[in-house]
């Protein structure tokens, strides 16, 4: 999944996302400049390292093993007109990487635009 989306009047940034669904790899820009990636991971997140501190409705519990649903990445733009972004994505409970993934993206905690897709 690749979008991109602008931030800001006075002082207009251009955020870019990418999610590649198949290994789990991950890119966000700002302005041209990555701010955070990743570049391979084939699980999601559990508590099998660590526990899951996120709200029940974010996670599915299969026994033992608790799994996250929904991740989110989260930073400010601008220097001078600051704005909070938080980009979230959730999975599907079953077979997660053969259906489409919900994005949403927030801007000063309003939902500015989602997105479905792979």
């Amino acid at each position: 999944m690749r979008f991109s989306f602008e931030v800001g009047h006075g002082e207009p940034h251009k955020v870019e996302f990418y999610w590649g669904q198949m290994f789990g790899a991950l890119e966000i820009k700002v302005d041209g400049k990555i701010i955070d990636e990743k570049s391979f991971s084939l699980f999601s997140p559990t508590n099998l390292t660590a526990p899951l501190d996120i709200p029940e409705n974010e996670k599915m519990n299969l026994g033992i093993i608790e799994v996250q649903l929904v991740e989110k990445w989260s930073f400010e733009v601008g220097i001078y007109e600051k704005h909070s972004v938080r980009i979230e994505k959730e999975r599907t409970k079953l077979l997660a990487g053969l259906r489409p993934h919900i994005y949403r993206v927030f801007v000063d905690d309003e939902l500015l635009e989602k997105h479905k897709g792979y």
